[in-house]
Parts: C-alpha cells; sequence; structure tokens
C-alpha cells in the first residue's frame, strides 16, 4: 500500500511537472508567433517619428494595448459618440471622414503605426466631429485614456515620444497640403507615387472624396497616368 501510495503521489507530481512544461511550451509558441507582428509594430512606430523611446518603454507602452478587429466599412469611433482612447493602427488602413452639410469628405488615411485620437474626446470629453472608419479589414491597438496619461507621467522618455509624435503629426498635416496640392491630376500623381498602398486597398469612391473629385473622374484621372506609364516603359 505504501509503494501504490509513493508510486501515485510520484505519478501525480509528474503530471504536474509535464502540465507546467507543456503550458510553457504553449505559450512560447504564442510569443513566436505574435513576435514578428509586434517586432513590425514596434518598427513602425519607431519610424512615425524623429525620437526613439528606449525598448523598456516601448515594452511597457505595448504591454497596454488590447487588440480590435476590423471589418471594411467597419466604424473604429463613429460621429457623435465620446471615445477618448488612444488606438494604433497595425493592421489595414483607418480613414478619417466629415460632412461638408450633406457631402462626406474624407480627410486623412492612417497606416500601420500611425496613432488615431478623437481629440474632441480625448482633451474634452465632448462627442468625435469626426468618424474613422476601416477601409478594409484591419487591426487596432486600443490603450485607454487613464493608461496613455498614466505612462506619460510615469515615463518622461514616453512623455517625450509623445510629444514629438504630436509635433510631427501637426507637420505631416501641413505637408499633406503641399502633396496633394495642385489640379486634380497632380493630387492623383501624389498620392500613387507616395502612398500606393491606399490606392491598392481603398476603394474609388473613398480616394475620389479625398483629392475632391467625381469616381468617374478619377476612373479618367487612373486611366491616364497608366498608359502614360506604359508609353514611358516603352520608350525604354
Amino acid at each position: 500500500m505504501a509503494f501504490e501510495k509513493g508510486a501515485r503521489s510520484d505519478f501525480l507530481h509528474l503530471s504536474r511537472i509535464i502540465a507546467k512544461l507543456v503550458g510553457n511550451l504553449t505559450k512560447s509558441l504564442f510569443k513566436l508567433t505574435e513576435q514578428p507582428d509586434m517586432e513590425t509594430l514596434r518598427n513602425q512606430l519607431n519610424a512615425e517619428c524623429a525620437y526613439r523611446m528606449k525598448d523598456e518603454t516601448m515594452d511597457m507602452f505595448l504591454g497596454l494595448m488590447t487588440e480590435l478587429k476590423l471589418k471594411r466599412h467597419e466604424a473604429l469611433i463613429p460621429y457623435g459618440k465620446v471615445d477618448d482612447n488612444v488606438y494604433v493602427v497595425r493592421k489595414g488602413i483607418i480613414r478619417t471622414v466629415y460632412f461638408e452639410g450633406l457631402k462626406e469628405v474624407t480627410f486623412a488615411f492612417a497606416l500601420p503605426g500611425t496613432l488615431k485620437i478623437s481629440y474632441y474626446s480625448f482633451c474634452k470629453g465632448t462627442p468625435s466631429f469626426s468618424k474613422y472608419v476601416a477601409c478594409c479589414d484591419s487591426v487596432v491597438m486600443k490603450v485607454t485614456k487613464a493608461q496613455f496619461i498614466g505612462l506619460m507621467q510615469q515615463s518622461p522618455d514616453f512623455a517625450r515620444w509623445v510629444s514629438h509624435m504630436s509635433l510631427e503629426q501637426l507637420f505631416f498635416h501641413e505637408m499633406k497640403r503641399e502633396v496633394v496640392n495642385g489640379d486634380a491630376r497632380e493630387r492623383f500623381e501624389a498620392l500613387i507615387e507616395n502612398r500606393p498602398e491606399i490606392i491598392e486597398n481603398v476603394s474609388a469612391r473613398i480616394i475620389a472624396s479625398y483629392i475632391g473629385v467625381t469616381p468617374q473622374y478619377l476612373s479618367k484621372l487612373q486611366r491616364e497616368y497608366w498608359q502614360k506609364q506604359r508609353a514611358g516603359l516603352n520608350k525604354i
């Protein structure tokens, strides 16, 4: 009997060890699966502004994030909703939309690594003036306002990164006016040459709204652009 009890105890002990090893192995495999994706996001965030936060600061920021998956045309932040969360685009494209009377206007696109915030909600706690919607199946990472502010208070390094990020986003909006300045043809060519992924993944109706033309005229611009490109290749 003593032998049987001892054998049973050893068996249970061995079972716990095996279960723990399997659990650790599963976690390790999960981390290996997730690692390239999060490493890509880390690099994208670092590329968003000139200031590079420390690795340990980035780890704290990434550790706060929860994942949200959006279907094409699904709203991340609808019109008129108070949403003070901070979002980071991980995959896909998110567009910012507002209304001019009854006309819906696409103001901006956010690609992977970009922060999206309703500043009306974040700064004043008021409903969002704009709508933020997925142009294609997308993944965003969410950080609550309390977590975001808390990390800024905890980490001067993160606060500096946020400051640099904010200034560079303001610069980008001014630069965009230069990039998409000119007539419709120049705006289209600037978009296709600077942001080809938008042309590839966003509907013609939305792109037409962004550059301020009708979908029919956009189709004409696309035909003329590719005809010019083919003619150029034929000369080589």
